[in-house]
């Protein structure tokens, strides 16, 4: 083998490769990535190919719950916000774009030298939502797979995140996380809404379950975590003995088939998130993405 110039070699310290390099991978895996959120549900095995994890489940929603051109609207080049430190596997690219004036994070991971890097999470930013500072690029970022030096790990917070926002409560205050985020404050309003309704004519519940073994975590430069996470919620109206049935909007008919309920309602939906994870002081939420993922009536 014969160059003009020295082979380019790996580095030991700090990121494994330039930062050119990760701007690179991550245009062409985000691509790759909306066209896979917008095929067909018959292509779903192809999905597999350049997603995973979260991502992955999330594009296996069925087209009739999503908006799948959404997936094609222009975006921003992607910015590399930081890269895994070191030369082990997974490694990990940490990436930023915007879609109409919404900033969504990604979370790219290569599994091995052999495997190519595949979109593994990708939520967007709270309105007013920020991140503390992040190492320079070249540095390096470590991920953390424990709870050392945090409040709790990111499956603690988000299972107590999780109790927070259930209908009726589970929780009513945490010293893992707190619930004045805007998602948060919007989702309890909007149940106390609901609930105020249907009155005595039907009930309503919220449910939340973490999805296991599906967090990533990276260490800030102040020593605080960005965790990315996914968890489920299930919604359940039914009809008390006094209506006997609930009337259902027309969107809401259209999805489940029928215009009214006798028995109850459900929706399911699949939820990620964004964490901040300081050293001792309650986590907070700084992004959630939300999907309908089915619906059933009777």
């Amino acid at each position: 083998m014969v160059g003009l110039r020295p082979a380019p070699t790996e580095q030991i310290g700090g990121a494994p490769f330039t930062q050119a390099s990760a701007q690179s991978i991550a245009t062409r895996v985000l691509a790759a990535a909306d066209l896979a959120f917008a095929a067909p549900d018959g292509r779903n095995d192809d999905r597999g190919e350049v997603l995973s994890g979260p991502a992955l489940r999330l594009a296996q929603v069925s087209n009739r719950f999503t908006t799948r051109e959404a997936s094609l609207t222009p975006r921003t080049a992607p910015q590399v916000l930081a890269i895994s430190t070191g030369r082990a596997w997974p490694r990990r690219i940490l990436a930023t774009t915007v879609v109409d004036d919404i900033q969504s994070l990604h979370v790219l991971i290569a599994d091995s030298p052999t495997a190519p890097y595949k979109l593994w999470v990708s939520a967007p930013m709270l309105p007013g939502a920020s991140i503390p500072a992040l190492p320079p690029v070249s540095d390096g970022i470590s991920t953390i797979t424990t709870d050392a030096g945090l409040v709790a790990s990111p499956a603690r917070v988000l299972t107590a995140y999780c109790r927070l926002l259930d209908v009726p409560r589970t929780l009513k205050r945490s010293s893992y996380v707190t619930d004045d985020d805007a998602y948060a404050v919007a989702l309890l309003r909007a149940s106390a809404a609901q609930k105020k309704a249907l009155g005595s004519l039907g009930t309503f519940t919220r449910t939340h379950r973490v999805v296991p073994d599906e967090s990533v975590a990276f260490q800030l430069a102040d020593g605080s975590a960005l965790a990315f996470g996914q968890f489920t919620r299930t919604d359940q109206l039914a009809p008390t003995s006094k209506a006997k049935r609930l009337d259902l909007p027309a969107d809401l008919a259209k999805l489940a088939g029928r215009k009214t309920v006798t028995d109850r309602l459900r929706l399911r939906w699949l939820m990620t998130t964004i964490m901040v994870i300081p050293a001792d002081q309650p986590a907070r939420v700084v992004g959630v993405g939300e999907q309908l993922r089915g619906i059933s009536a009777k």
